[in-house]
């Protein structure tokens, strides 16, 4: 009896630890992308992993794709003239090895020494147990806006979700 519930306790331990690394995964993607560490916001991907950030366009496959973008004109003129990518808190499912979230991405940019809410978007991500750590397998964003992309998003998600 006493076993049993040793392993419960492990077992519920895991599965906290693991929610914490997804999350810390997760929560430090945008940080490092307005710091302008192109690399490090990049890391957390799979090197064939999969960033698809606009269901009209063309994901980016890969983490040095990711990285690519991070690095080019449009990103670096962004954060230039001041903006924050802000996650909200995610909603993890974890399952073995794999784990899907689901949160809010917000962007905030700055114009005219104001700030004003420019993107907002559902967020569903797909991710892998990498040896002792997790990383992304894909990322797929889409708007919350009359199309209802991030609307259908959020609904596949969350009605998988146990």
């Amino acid at each position: 009896m006493e076993s049993q519930v040793i392993d419960e306790l492990r077992a519920r331990l895991e599965r906290v630890e693991d929610e914490l690394a997804i999350r810390r995964v997760i929560l430090s993607y945008g940080p490092a992308a307005d710091a302008g560490l192109a690399s490090k916001a990049a890391s957390v991907w799979f090197d064939d992993g999969v960033y698809d950030w606009d269901g009209k366009g063309e994901p980016h496959e890969g983490s040095a794709a990711v990285e690519r973008m991070l690095d080019g004109d449009g990103h670096q003129r962004l954060i230039a003239a001041g903006a924050a990518h802000f996650a909200g808190p995610p909603l993890i499912d974890v399952h073995g090895d794999h784990a899907t979230a689901v949160n809010y991405s917000f962007v905030v940019r700055s114009e005219d020494s104001r700030y004003y809410l420019w993107r907002v978007s559902a967020v569903r991500w797909d991710l892998e147990r990498a040896g002792s750590s997790w990383r992304v397998r894909r990322r797929t964003n889409r708007l919350l806006d009359e199309l209802q992309g991030g609307r259908q998003l959020f609904a596949e998600v969350l009605g998988g979700m146990t």
